[in-house]
């Protein structure tokens, strides 16, 4: 009687542990990567009585836009496309979704283009986001890296800090058993979504992060260091840098970030939500901006595996929330 209590200990045990276990796993952020569209911004009389100027840098452009660095290159055809189809003269700003927020509120811009989801501060009377796309956030290593596989408590173990070599994973393969040098690029850090689906703030990095401040800093540090790991907005940045053939993508439980079927069924954990703006405000809207909203999306729904961008059509297909034109939920 008493080795069968011991066995039927040892069992309850073992289970508590793998429940334990797979609770620690449940990716919590999922979902947390939106704000509330009704949340807006409070300003004073005078701005919303202020009209739209554009800054001298767009002077005599009939659509002036800026869009953030890791959006730009993205939108900048279908943009160029519209401007030929509609015979407009629209004056592009490779800019940060920082600046694409100072374009909004000091009135000198017709469209804003935002790498991450919007958060309140983003959200001007008047402002409309519209989703154009997501796209997946792979998580990089040198390509001389053995390991191809990670899950998602792995890869926040590592940038935590919690492991310390690449040995210390306990893979069903080898790996060295060298000290990892985690890469970030902590950028719109009060921005939602992005990487913090990965780690929630800046606090919960390890000390030992070495933090970056552009897309090609990331990518040399990752394609010199055969012992870094980082993340990256774009993936077909890689095709595009110096790093290409020395930095690889890792699947994460499984998924390649490169499966666009798997992003769309919210099946790959990290994405970045890529938004336009328009002025709903009288006097503020341009009439062809929303119809350049709808050729941009068009364009990288025709272009989206070149990209890896999964368009609006195939978000709302596959029960994507959104309200009004702004995703802000993932598939229940």
């Amino acid at each position: 009687m008493l080795n069968k209590r011991i066995w039927i200990n040892s069992c309850l045990s073992a289970l508590l542990i793998v429940s334990t276990s797979q609770a620690a796993t449940n990716d919590s952020l999922r979902n947390k990567g939106f704000s509330d569209p009704a949340q807006k911004m409070s300003m004073p009389e005078a701005w919303q009585k202020q009209s739209l100027q554009h800054a001298d840098w767009a002077k005599d452009a009939d659509i002036a836009i800026i869009v953030d660095q890791q959006f730009y290159p993205l939108v900048l055809p279908g943009i160029q496309e519209f401007a030929k189809q509609a015979n407009l003269k629209i004056v592009t700003q490779e800019g940060t979704c920082g600046t694409a927020n100072k374009g909004l509120s000091d009135k000198t811009i017709d469209v804003g283009g935002f790498c991450c989801p919007p958060y309140q501060a983003d959200r001007f009377p008047g402002i409309k986001f519209h989703t154009v796309g997501i796209e997946a956030i792979p998580v990089l290593v040198n390509a001389s890296n053995p390991i191809s596989d990670l899950t998602v408590a792995q890869v926040r173990d590592i940038f935590q800090g919690k492991v310390f070599r690449w040995s210390d994973l306990k893979l069903n393969s080898p790996a060295p058993a060298r000290v990892i040098q985690s890469i970030g690029r902590l950028h719109c850090k009060q921005r939602p979504g992005h990487w913090r689906l990965l780690l929630d703030n800046e606090d919960l990095f390890s000390p030992r992060l070495l933090n970056v401040g552009t897309i090609k800093d990331m990518l040399s540090q990752i394609a010199t260091n055969p012992d870094a790991i980082g993340f990256e907005e774009l993936l077909w940045t890689l095709k595009q840098s110096d790093a290409q053939g020395r930095v690889k993508a890792l699947s994460i439980n499984g998924v390649a970030p490169t499966n666009l079927e798997k992003l769309a069924q919210g099946a790959y954990p990290f994405y970045n939500v890529l938004s336009l703006t328009t002025w709903e405000a009288e006097g503020l809207n341009h009439p062809k901006t929303e119809a350049l909203i709808a050729h941009v999306r068009d364009y990288l729904e025709r272009s989206d595996p070149q990209y890896g961008v999964v368009g609006v059509a195939r978000l709302r297909a596959a029960g994507w929330q959104f309200v009004a034109d702004e995703l802000v939920g993932e598939p229940q």
